[in-house]
């Protein structure tokens, strides 16, 4: 962590017409990039974007007046050229997980009284639901240069529809404006300053997928490379040569599993181990030659990458830690759908590991029984349809995450766990369950945790990682020692020992059920721990 300093300038925008007018000024610049199906590279600059967007748009004005429109595929450029060309045609965008089963996407289809869909037939094929191919926009494009597109358009207007991951409850329509979505590309990017070009890897309906990683490198005019598919991503990785990522902490913790696989199948794990205490032992005395020292395993990356923004879900300070010894800095940040996403970042030379950084600018925040209540343009409009839900969260202004946490001196927000996941014991005592996860998921035989309640008692279920798979023992010990460090309402019962990693959403994250560990327990619940159990 260094001294605070002000925020970055950055082309402020109050809408996405305006950003994509903006960026012709230097039109030939590469925009978008992305492998075809013969591995050939193909690039758009910013004009040919402001081309076939408004080319779209025309077309869907002329066929469709102020409807639904869903997009459901893979991340592509047709993608992003419907997305814009839906807004600005004043339509709304819909956006849809590919992944899901037909009976869920009819549902959400439903839910957002969406009346036409584009879809991908590489991903999706539909009995029951009739719509366009993402294939065939060539066409449509081609078809939108005979329209004209006068239409008036209002910023404070629906624009776009994204689902919450539902982890936590049933799916939830988020309806977002322009002005949501461009203040909080301004808003962000004035905390963090993208200095290359970026790779896209997160899904396009998930909010921090597209609007962060996607459009915000867009504003700042750097080149966006389009990761379609998760088994080409180390390919398209050296492609790229990205400056920096946006992930989940999923991504970062594979990257952090390969390098050590990589390592042990060489046999060159223990001078790994070795190479990264000289490094930092030198580092903490003035000497940085990361970059040099670690050439080999930043080439995997493409040998450019200086940062990786994760968000979505909690990440371990191991791995901030780990990663840092390479030259790579994490930054870890917190969003959520209902705020465009972002609400707070680690900036580049400001930050604190175990803090998700500092608010965005032009944004209030304040905590409320320990909950994080945010202020700002970013809020959504509410959720479609749901007047209850909506006055339930967003109140005089103020929007009630459900997340829990605090700001410290220096205007770092932490977070503690989630509202709906708090533990109630027999005796009143308050337990947030993310807490113990946090301090069990730093040892290095936890791949995953989760803690939960069961007659009364904690019981965690780990699953381990591969070296520590089915090492009860192990297990006994740490347990054992977690116990001894805090009071008897915090330390753990049971434990179960996984074989198979949690059940996730399509967003990497868990899903959470309160019971779901016991009532389907296949795995070694028999031994308790405590600190009685022990000599």
């Amino acid at each position: 962590m260094r001294k605070n300093y002000p925020y970055y300038n950055c082309n402020s925008i109050s809408n996405l017409k305006q950003m994509l007018d903006h960026s012709i000024i230097n039109g030939n610049d590469i925009a978008f990039s992305y492998c075809d199906k013969a591995r050939n590279v193909i690039s758009k600059t910013y004009l040919d974007y402001y081309n076939d967007v408004y080319n779209i748009s025309n077309y869907l004005n002329h066929y469709y007046k102020n409807t639904h429109i869903a997009i459901i595929g893979e991340n592509s450029y047709e993608y992003l050229v419907l997305f814009l060309g839906i807004i600005l045609s004043n339509n709304v965008a819909v956006l849809i997980d590919k992944d899901l089963e037909e009976e869920k996407i009819s549902k959400l289809l439903k839910i957002s009284n969406t009346k036409n869909i584009f879809y991908s037939s590489n991903y999706c094929s539909f009995k029951n639901i009739k719509g366009n191919k993402i294939d065939d926009l060539a066409i449509y494009i081609e078809e939108g240069k005979k329209y004209s597109n006068n239409i008036e358009l209002d910023d404070n207007k629906c624009s776009a529809i994204f689902f919450t991951s539902g982890t936590s409850g049933p799916n939830k329509a988020v309806m977002l404006s322009q002005k949501n979505i461009a203040s909080n590309i301004t808003n962000a990017s004035s905390l963090f300053e993208l200095k290359g070009n970026v790779l896209s890897v997160l899904p396009y309906h998930h909010a921090f997928g597209l609007l962060t990683s996607v459009f915000a490198p867009f504003n700042y005019h750097y080149s966006v490379f389009i990761n379609s598919s998760l088994k080409n991503l180390m390919r398209d990785m050296k492609l790229a040569q990205p400056q920096t990522l946006f992930l989940v902490p999923a991504f970062v913790e594979k990257f952090y599993k390969q390098i050590w696989v990589q390592a042990r199948r060489k046999k060159m794990n223990y001078l790994l181990k070795a190479v990264i205490r000289t490094s930092n032992g030198l580092k903490h005395i003035g000497i940085d030659i990361r970059r040099t020292m670690f050439k080999s395993v930043l080439d995997e990356f493409g040998g450019k990458l200086e940062y990786i923004i994760c968000g979505g879900a909690k990440l371990s300070k191991k791995y901030v830690k780990w990663f840092r010894s390479f030259g790579i800095e994490i930054l870890n940040g917190y969003g959520i759908t209902e705020c465009s996403p972002v609400v707070a970042v680690n900036r580049n030379e400001y930050s604190k590991d175990g803090s998700v950084g500092q608010i965005v600018a032009s944004s209030a925040l304040k905590i409320v029984n320990h909950e994080i209540a945010f202020k700002g343009d970013s809020v959504m409009l509410g959720y479609y349809n749901d007047k209850k839900s909506t006055e339930e969260c967003i109140k005089d202004g103020w929007f009630y995450t459900g997340d829990l946490g605090y700001i410290d001196n220096d205007g770092f927000l932490f977070i503690t766990g989630r509202k709906k996941n708090i533990i109630v014991l027999s005796n009143g005592e308050n337990i947030s369950p993310e807490e113990i996860e946090d301090v069990l998921s730093n040892d290095k035989g936890v791949c995953e945790v989760i803690v939960f309640e069961k007659n009364d008692k904690l019981i965690a279920s780990i699953y381990p990682n591969d070296e520590y798979m089915g090492n009860q023992e192990y297990f006994d010990n740490l347990i054992y020692s977690y116990n001894r460090t805090v009071p008897k309402n915090r330390q753990i019962a049971f434990v179960i020992l996984r074989c198979e990693e949690f059940k996730k959403n399509n967003n990497k994250k868990i899903v959470r059920s309160k019971f779901y560990e016991w009532r389907n327990n296949k795995y070694n619940c028999k031994r308790s721990w405590s600190t009685k159990q022990k000599n």
